[in-house]
């Protein structure tokens, strides 16, 4: 959804918004089944889209056991008496987890992009930083040149390819060595 406009977006809200309607009645009123087949006729982007448009549909202040009033039955269908169901005080906020800024690891594609030192820099995470030192030493480049195009001090580089050295060692991986990617070439 990202890749559209403010316009495109507001569109596909207003097609969409009749599917995530149907999810909550289906949710409340349907059947599995029922579900089941109401999502499958949709896309991977538009199932993203219903989630974003189920978030805003939902009041983050709410409380959970206010959210959940309706269920009155558990996994397996067996009725749930009020205490079971009404012991959190917490909303729907406090059950959200904290977001980290990458969620899948490292971006290779920044990595090399930022050593590249073309265009604009490049915000690395620590881990990225970290194999940004090893992938510029590794190739060859030089330590000032690395520090210059990953913000870092020479020393800092120095530091974090030692460590980087140390890691492989007491983990028993090869320790890389400075300039043997552009030996390979």
């Amino acid at each position: 959804m990202s890749g559209l406009s403010a316009e495109q977006r507001g569109d596909m809200v207003e097609a969409l918004l009749p599917e995530a309607a149907g999810l909550v009645v289906d949710v409340h009123e349907g059947s599995a089944d029922d579900i089941q087949v109401r999502l499958s006729r949709l896309t991977r982007h538009e199932l993203e889209a219903v989630a974003v448009i189920l978030g805003a549909l939902a009041d983050p202040e709410r409380g959970i056991r206010d959210a959940l009033s309706w269920v009155d039955f558990d996994e397996n269908g067996n009725r749930l008496y009020p205490s079971a169901r009404t012991r959190s005080e917490k909303t729907v906020r406090d059950l959200a987890p904290a977001m980290r800024r990458q969620l899948a690891g490292v971006d290779v594609v920044a990595v090399h992009r930022a050593l590249a030192g073309v265009g604009q820099s490049v915000a690395l995470s620590a881990a990225e930083r970290r194999m940004a030192v090893e992938v510029g030493y590794r190739r060859g480049m030089l330590k000032k040149v690395i520090a210059v195009r990953l913000g870092m001090s020479e020393d800092a580089v120095d530091r974090s390819w030692d460590r980087i050295k140390q890691r492989a060692r007491e983990t028993g991986q090869r320790v890389p060595v400075r300039g043997e990617l552009g030996k390979a070439a």
